[in-house]
């Protein structure tokens, strides 16, 4: 990693928190689509705590954390568990969008390469629809003896969430953008492969669940697809180089949050 200065890892590092403060934003926005208004301080910090438990293999300890506190903040545990149901279906789905919209335009082959995205959207989009992830909740809960949840997803919940999506690519890309400036001209075919492959990397991390935060699959995919700009090697160091990026975002921002709890009791508003 010797041609990444420590100014351009400092600026994309600073682009790293920014991208998952972003992508805690789409769970927020979700938990209010679902009716769930914890304390926006207090919600943020369980959030960036509980990340920590992805990096454990299974990949499902944040979920649980989360629904533990959601008992704190009077939230049923079924509406936290459709919460990340929904966060997951949504930085997949998003993820797969951007890499299928931008990817083609990374390289003269892009569109050969990646066509195949465009089909995995149709099911992940329906899945997405407001009624799905509850209603299927629902039919769960009635059939051990609970109560269904009796709420959906408001399409402006969801619709927030869409945009928060959105715009966490962006940055992460631009996160990405900047280590492969160390090593390649960036334009837009360069943008274009960071934000795309990176969008696509971490869809495939999410979809492997018993790798710990996506390890080797996320990284496999981000030099794939950063390889034919780069070179392998310069593609791997990147994609090696994003990831430290990424696990000191979480521990900074898990360490705030754990901070910010000890200072501020919890705090609900549900409804």
């Amino acid at each position: 990693m010797d041609r990444l200065s420590l100014g351009r890892f400092l600026v994309s590092g600073v682009l790293a928190v920014v991208g998952t403060v972003l992508i805690q934003n789409i769970w927020g926005a979700l938990l209010h689509g679902l009716d769930a208004h914890p304390g926006r301080r207090d919600a943020a910090s369980v959030f960036f705590v509980s990340q920590l438990g992805k990096y454990l293999p299974g990949s499902v300890w944040p979920v649980v954390a989360q629904m533990q506190f959601g008992r704190r903040w009077g939230v049923p545990r079924a509406v936290m568990f459709a919460a990340n149901v929904l966060l997951l279906g949504a930085v997949t789905a998003s993820g797969i969008a951007v890499g299928a919209v931008l990817l083609p335009w990374a390289s003269p082959r892009g569109l050969s390469h990646y066509w195949w995205l465009v089909l995995l959207l149709v099911p992940l989009l329906a899945g997405l629809h407001p009624r799905t992830v509850p209603a299927v909740l629902d039919m769960l809960l009635r059939r051990i003896g609970r109560e269904p949840l009796g709420t959906r997803m408001s399409p402006r919940g969801l619709a927030a969430a869409g945009a928060w999506s959105l715009a966490s690519w962006l940055v992460l890309g631009a996160h990405v953008a900047v280590l492969v400036g160390a090593f390649h001209g960036v334009g837009l075919r360069e943008v274009a492969a960071s934000v795309g492959g990176m969008g696509l990397a971490w869809a495939a991390g999410i979809a492997f669940i018993p790798a710990p935060a996506g390890a080797g699959v996320r990284d496999a995919v981000l030099v794939l697809t950063l390889t034919p700009i780069t070179g392998s090697s310069q593609a791997l160091t990147v994609a090696l180089a994003s990831r430290l990026l990424l696990l000191l975002a979480d521990v900074l921002l898990a360490a705030l949050g754990a901070l910010a709890r000890r200072r501020v009791g919890p705090s609900v508003r549900a409804s």
